[in-house]
C-alpha cells in the first residue's frame, strides 16, 4: 500500500513538472513586456518602451531576446527619443539567481542608436535626475551584475550641442572576443564646434571598462578642421579619464586655431608640431615633459589646464634654444589666426590686426619661458626669459629680460582687456648696450668701439592693436651713450666738410672720441618730441629736433652741426630726416648750402681770392654739459606717463 502511495505521488509531481515545463514553454512572454517597461521607466524618469517581441529558450541557461526597445529624451529636448536598440540579445543562468546575483555571460547589443544631447544651459540628457535621487539604500539592496562578455554590433551614437557640434560615431566591437583580444572600434566624422571632425579609435574590451586598477589599452588619431592630434598608451580609470599614460602629438597651422576646439588663449603662429607625455587627475590635464618645433624655433617644456577653476587656469615652464621672433609674432598681432602674416595696410609698419579680447577673459595663466639664441634680423638679441601672468583679463609680464647688443633690456608690461579700449603701461630700462653691436655697420669700419648705451623708457597707452597703442602713448623715453668712439668720416659726411673730407679720403679714416649722446624725448598722444638730443664728440656738436609722429607714422627731424675746428669748405646746414616709418628720407637742408655757393660765385666776379670767404666757418661750439644733460634725461624718464586723454 506505501509502496503504490509512493507510486501516486511521483507521478503526480512528474505531471506537475510536465505540466509547468508545458506552461512555461506556451507561455506568452510577451506579456510580459508592460510590467518590465513601467519597472525601467520609473527607475530612469523617463518612459521605456519594448516595441517588439519578448523570446525566452528555456533551458539551466536560458538566453533571452527583446526586440526593439526605445527609451524617451529629456523633456527639454525637441528630439523625442533619445535611444533605440534593434535587439538585445542575454544569457541568464538561474543558479546564481538563489544568491542574489545576477551573471550575464553573453551580452549582444544590436543596431544601438543612441542620441547623446546638450543644451545651452548645460544640461545633458545622459543625466537621468530619478537616478540620482534615488536613496543608497535601494542602491545597496539590488542584485549585483555581473557581466562576461559585451559585443555591440552596428551601433551609432550621435552628439548635439548648443555649441555647433554634430558628430556621428559608429560603434563596434570584434563579435566574440574575450578577454584581453577584445575591442571595440570607433569611427566618429561631423563638426565639433562648427569645425570639421574626423577622429578614430580603437579600445580594449568595453568590459575592461570596469576594472580601474588595470591599464586599458587606447589608441586614437584625427583632426578637428585643421589641426591633426594622436594618442596612444592606456589609461587606467578610463571613465574618469585618470592613470593615463598616453604618448599624445599634436600639430596643425597655427597655435591659435586650438582657441576654437579647447578655448586655449594661445598666439596665432606659423605650422607647428609637439608631442609629449599626456596626464589627468582631478580636471587637471597635463602635456608634460612635450618637445616640437613652432616654424623655425624650438619649444618645450611643460604645459597643464586646470578646468576646475573658474576661469581656467593654464600652466606652463617652456623653454627654446632658438627662437625665431617672427615665429610668435602673432603676440602682437602680427599674424591672422590662420598663422598667415597680417601685414599693415597701406604705407604702414606698426602692426594693426586687433587683440582678441575673449582670449585674455577665458582663462586665467601662469607661464615662464626663457630662449637663449633669438634670431632677429634688425637687433642682436639673445637669453630672454620672461613671465606673464593673466589673471581677470590682466595681462602681465614682470619682468621680460632680453639681452641686448651686449647688455640688457629689462620690461615691465602690463595690459588691462577691461578698459575700453585696452589699456597698456610699459615700463623699461636698457643697460650696457654695446654701439658697435646696435649698428654693426660703424664696427665694420673698425672706427667705432664700445660707447655703452643705456635708456629708461615709460609709456602709457590705449588701443586694441599696436599700432592703436603706439599711435596713443604718453610718457617719457631716455636713451644715453658715454664714451666710445666713432668715425670721423661720418661726421664730416654729416658735417657736409669738404674741405676736412679729402683728406680723410686719402690718409684713412680715424676715430674720433665720443663724449656723450643725450636723447630726451616726450611722447603725447602718439607724437613724441625730441627734447633733448645731442651728440658731442671732440670735433663737434650734433644738436637734433623735431618729433617721431606713431599715430600717422612720420619722422620730422633736423640734425644741426655745430663744429669745434676750422673747414674752409663747408656746405653747412641741417640735415633733415622726414618721410614716413615705412619709407624714411634723409637729406641735407638746401637753403642754406645754396645761399652760401651762390654768394661765393658773385664774390668771385670781385676778388678771386675771396671766393672762399663764405665757405670758411671758424668753430665755436663748445663742450655739451654731459652730466647734467644726462642727469636730466634720466629724471624725464622716470617720470610717470601724462593721463590717457580719454580715460
Amino acid at each position: 500500500m506505501a509502496t503504490q502511495r509512493k507510486k501516486i505521488v511521483l507521478s503526480t509531481l512528474a505531471a506537475l513538472v510536465a505540466l509547468f515545463a508545458l506552461a512555461l514553454y506556451l507561455f506568452q512572454w510577451n506579456m510580459l513586456r508592460g510590467p518590465i517597461a513601467r519597472q525601467v521607466s520609473q527607475k530612469l524618469g523617463r518612459e521605456f518602451v519594448i516595441k517588439g517581441d519578448l523570446h525566452v529558450h528555456l533551458s539551466m541557461q536560458p538566453t533571452i531576446t527583446v526586440e526593439d526597445l526605445q527609451l524617451a529624451n529629456a523633456s527639454w529636448s525637441t528630439t523625442p527619443v533619445m535611444a533605440t536598440v534593434r535587439k538585445l540579445e542575454f544569457d541568464l543562468p538561474l543558479r546564481p539567481l538563489w544568491h542574489r546575483q545576477v551573471e550575464l555571460p553573453r551580452v549582444v547589443i544590436t543596431e544601438p542608436n543612441v542620441l547623446l544631447e546638450q543644451n545651452a544651459q548645460g544640461q545633458a540628457n545622459w543625466n537621468f535626475d530619478q537616478l540620482t535621487a534615488s536613496s543608497p539604500a535601494s542602491a545597496s539592496s539590488s542584485p549585483s551584475v555581473k557581466l562576461g562578455q559585451l559585443d555591440v554590433v552596428n551601433g551609432q551614437i550621435h552628439y548635439l550641442d548648443a555649441e555647433g557640434s554634430d558628430v556621428t560615431a559608429k560603434v563596434a566591437t570584434d563579435h566574440g572576443v574575450q578577454g584581453k583580444a577584445a575591442a571595440v572600434n570607433v569611427d566618429a566624422k561631423g563638426a565639433f564646434r562648427k569645425l570639421d571632425f574626423n577622429v578614430t579609435a580603437v579600445g580594449g574590451g568595453l568590459l575592461n571598462l570596469r576594472d580601474t586598477t588595470q591599464p586599458y589599452p587606447l589608441q586614437v588619431m584625427g583632426s578637428v578642421d585643421k589641426t591633426h592630434f594622436s594618442a596612444k598608451g592606456t589609461v587606467t580609470n578610463p571613465l574618469q579619464m585618470s592613470g593615463l599614460a598616453i604618448n599624445f602629438n599634436l600639430s596643425g597651422q597655427s597655435l591659435a586655431q586650438l582657441y576654437p576646439i579647447l578655448k586655449l588663449p594661445l598666439p596665432a603662429t606659423p605650422p607647428y608640431r609637439l608631442a609629449g607625455n599626456l596626464q589627468h587627475e582631478n580636471q587637471v590635464w597635463k602635456l608634460q615633459g612635450f618637445a616640437g618645433k613652432v616654424g623655425s624655433s624650438d619649444l618645450g617644456g611643460d604645459f597643464a589646464v586646470d578646468l576646475a577653476r573658474k576661469p581656467k587656469f593654464i600652466t606652463a615652464n617652456l623653454a627654446s634654444r632658438r627662437v625665431d621672433l617672427r615665429d610668435f609674432s602673432g603676440f602682437i598681432g602680427a599674424r591672422q589666426e590662420s598663422g598667415q602674416p597680417a601685414p599693415p595696410k597701406g604705407d604702414r609698419i606698426l602692426p594693426s590686426n586687433p587683440f582678441n579680447l575673449d582670449k585674455l577673459n577665458i582663462a586665467d595663466a601662469d607661464v615662464k619661458f626663457r630662449g637663449t639664441q633669438i634670431v632677429n634680423a634688425s637687433l642682436p638679441l639673445d637669453n630672454i626669459q620672461t613671465h606673464l601672468l593673466l589673471n581677470n583679463g590682466v595681462l602681465t609680464l614682470d619682468p621680460l629680460n632680453v639681452g641686448v647688443a651686449g647688455g640688457h633690456v629689462v620690461a615691465q608690461l602690463q595690459m588691462d582687456s577691461g578698459a575700453t579700449p585696452l589699456k597698456t603701461s610699459v615700463d623699461m630700462t636698457a643697460a650696457h648696450l654695446q654701439l658697435e653691436q646696435l649698428v654693426p655697420s660703424l664696427g665694420e669700419s673698425r672706427q667705432a668701439s664700445a660707447g655703452l648705451v643705456g635708456g629708461k623708457a615709460r609709456l602709457a597707452m590705449q588701443g586694441n592693436s599696436v599700432a592703436q597703442m603706439l599711435g596713443s602713448a604718453n610718457g617719457n623715453v631716455a636713451v644715453i651713450m658715454d664714451g666710445g668712439k666713432i668715425s670721423k668720416l661720418l661726421l664730416r659726411l654729416t658735417n657736409l666738410d669738404l674741405a676736412n673730407l679729402l683728406p680723410i679720403l686719402f690718409t684713412g679714416d680715424k676715430p674720433v672720441p665720443v663724449r656723450c649722446m643725450v636723447a630726451d624725448l616726450s611722447a603725447q598722444n602718439g607724437d613724441a618730441t625730441i627734447k633733448t638730443f645731442v651728440l658731442d664728440t671732440d670735433k663737434q656738436v650734433i644738436n637734433g629736433s623735431g618729433n617721431i609722429n606713431f599715430r600717422d607714422e612720420k619722422l620730422d627731424m633736423a640734425l644741426k652741426v655745430d663744429p669745434k675746428d676750422i673747414s674752409l669748405a663747408a656746405l653747412r646746414g641741417p640735415i633733415d630726416i622726414g618721410g614716413t616709418f615705412k619709407k624714411p628720407s634723409v637729406k641735407p637742408s638746401l637753403p642754406q648750402p645754396v645761399g652760401r655757393t651762390a654768394a661765393a660765385v658773385a664774390l668771385a666776379f670781385v676778388y678771386p681770392p675771396l671766393v672762399l670767404l663764405p665757405l670758411i666757418e671758424v668753430g665755436t661750439a663748445k663742450d655739451s654739459p654731459c652730466a647734467q644733460l644726462m642727469q636730466q634725461a634720466d629724471t624725464n624718464a622716470k617720470k610717470n606717463p601724462v593721463a590717457h586723454p580719454h580715460s
